[in-house]
C-alpha cells in the first residue's frame, strides 16, 4: 500500500484489553503497544485496560506498582488503565490461574465502563478475553490470538493433558463467541477451525512484524558497547523469555560440551523467566555460558549485533502453541539463525519456508553444538542464511503492512454489527 495511506478509523472508539503492554519489551507486549499506536494513527479513539509490568521477570520491578490496585495513565493520545493483578512467584498452573482470574476480575469493570464502540482483547492472558467477553454488552468483540493457551499448557510441560484440554475447551468456546478472531500465523487458523469449531469466515490474519531496526555494527563493537567481554569464541545468543516453552536445558548442555572439548563456542542467554534460576544452577562452573539481564528497546538491536549466531530454541514437543516473536527481530539483525525446534511445528514451518535458519534437533546439546560449528566453519552458509532471513522478513514481517493489518482488523470488527 502507498506510504502514509491508512485505513480510516476516525470516529471509532476502541477499548483494547491486554495484560502485556509498554514498558514490557518482550513477548506480546511490543505488538500490543504497536496495536494501540496503529489504531491511533488511523484516527481511532483508543483506551487500554492492561496489567502491571512484570514479564519476563515474573516480578514487579517498578516501585510505583507495588502499592495500589489501579493507575490512570496516558500513552500518546491513548488513555490507559492499569490494574494490580496477581503476579505469581511460580507461574505453574495454580499461579497462572490466580493471575488470569485476578486480571479478568479487575479489568472487567473498566471494560464495562468504557464507552467504546468495539472491544479488542489480546491473548495471552486468556483472562483478557474473559473480561472482554463478559463486558462487551452488545458491542462487537474481537480477539487477537498470540498464543493458544490450551496447547501452550500441554506442550510447554506446565500442565498435564487433562488440564490442558480443559483450558483449550474454554479457549475454543470463547473464540467461537467472538465476532472476529485475529491470528498471528495461519497455523492458528487451522487449529481454531478444525479443533475449536470457529467459523473460518470470522478469522482474519494479523501477522507479526518486525518492530526493531537492525544496526550496522560489528560483533566486537556491539560487545564493547554493551560491556560484554571480548572473546575469540563463536558466540551464540538467545534472547527473551527463559521459560518451560523454550526448554533451554540443551543450551546449558551445549555450553558444557563445547567447554569440555575446547571447541571455542560460547552461549549467552539474554532475558529472564521462571526457569532462569534453575538454568543458572545447572550451568554453574561453565565459563562459556553467560546470563544477561533483560535490556531495553534501545539496547536490544546491539544485543543482536553482538551475536555471531542467534538462537531460536523450543522444548521438544512444542508444535502449535505459539510463534516466538523474537523471530521478527532476528530477521532484521543480519546475523545467521540456528533453530532448535520441532519438525512440523509452527516455528519450523515459518523459517523452513525460506530456508532462513540452520535447523537442528530440539533438546539436544550435541545437535546445538554441531549447528554452531557448522555456521562458524562455513562463511558461505552464514551468508546464505542471513540473506534468506532478510527475504523472510521482507515477505512476511513488514512493519507497515503489519500495522495496517491491525487497523483493518478494527475496521472489519466495527462492521460486524
Amino acid at each position: 500500500m502507498p506510504a502514509g495511506v491508512f485505513t480510516d478509523l476516525a470516529g471509532l472508539k476502541v477499548c483494547v484489553v491486554a495484560c502485556h503492554f509498554d514498558p514490557e519489551t518482550t513477548g506480546s507486549a511490543p505488538y500490543n503497544t504497536a496495536l494501540v499506536k496503529a489504531l491511533g494513527e488511523g484516527g481511532a479513539d483508543v483506551e487500554v485496560v492492561t496489567g502491571i509490568p512484570h514479564y519476563p521477570q515474573w516480578a514487579v520491578g517498578d516501585e510505583k506498582y507495588r502499592r495500589g490496585l489501579r493507575w490512570k495513565e496516558t500513552f500518546g493520545p491513548a488513555r490507559v488503565t492499569r490494574v494490580r493483578h496477581a503476579v505469581p512467584r511460580t507461574p505453574n498452573l495454580i499461579g497462572r490461574a490466580r493471575m488470569e482470574l485476578s486480571f479478568a476480575s479487575l479489568a472487567l469493570p473498566y471494560v464495562l465502563a468504557s464507552r467504546s464502540d468495539v472491544v479488542v482483547a489480546v491473548t495471552p492472558l486468556l483472562g483478557a478475553f474473559v473480561a472482554g467477553r463478559c463486558a462487551a454488552r452488545g458491542r462487537p468483540l474481537g480477539v487477537v490470538v498470540h498464543d493458544l493457551s490450551g496447547n501452550a499448557a500441554q506442550q510447554s510441560g506446565t500442565t498435564g493433558a487433562g488440564a490442558g484440554a480443559v483450558i483449550g475447551n474454554i479457549e475454543y468456546r470463547l473464540a467461537r463467541s467472538a465476532d472476529l478472531v485475529g491470528v498471528i500465523t495461519p497455523r492458528f487458523r487451522d487449529v481454531l477451525v478444525n479443533d475449536g469449531g470457529v467459523r473460518p469466515e470470522r478469522i482474519i490474519d494479523v501477522p507479526l512484524f518486525t518492530h526493531i531496526t537492525g544496526v550496522d555494527e560489528t560483533t566486537a563493537a556491539a560487545r564493547a558497547r554493551l560491556g560484554w567481554p571480548s572473546t575469540s569464541d563463536f558466540v551464540v545468543v538467545h534472547t527473551g523469555n527463559m521459560g518451560m516453552k523454550q526448554g533451554l536445558d540443551n543450551v546449558v548442555d551445549a555450553a558444557r560440551i563445547a567447554y569440555q572439548r575446547n571447541l571455542g563456542v560460547s552461549f549467552v542467554l539474554v532475558g529472564d523467566g521462571n526457569q532462569r534460576r534453575a538454568l543458572g544452577d545447572l550451568g554453574k562452573g561453565i565459563p562459556n555460558l553467560r546470563f544477561v539481564d533483560p535490556v531495553d528497546g534501545d539496547a536490544y538491536p546491539h544485543v543482536l549485533a553482538a551475536a555471531d549466531a542467534l538462537l531460536l530454541n523450543e522444548r521438544r514437543g512444542v508444535l502449535e502453541m505459539s510463534l516466538p516473536s523474537k523471530v521478527t527481530s532476528y530477521v532484521a539483525a543480519r546475523r545467521p539463525m540456528i533453530a532448535a525446534v520441532e519438525s512440523g511445528g509452527i516455528t519450523h514451518s515459518v523459517v523452513d519456508e525460506f530456508a532462513a535458519a540452520h535447523i537442528v534437533d530440539p533438546g539436544s546439546g550435541e545437535a546445538l553444538v554441531a549447528g554452531a560449528l557448522a555456521l562458524r566453519d562455513d562463511e558461505g552458509l552464514r551468508t546464505k542464511l542471513v540473506d534468506a532471513a532478510a527475504q523472510l522478513g521482507e515477505a512476511k514481517f513488514g512493519e507497515a503492512a503489519g500495522r495496517e493489518g491491525f487497523r483493518r482488523f478494527a475496521k472489519a470488527l466495527a462492521n460486524t454489527h
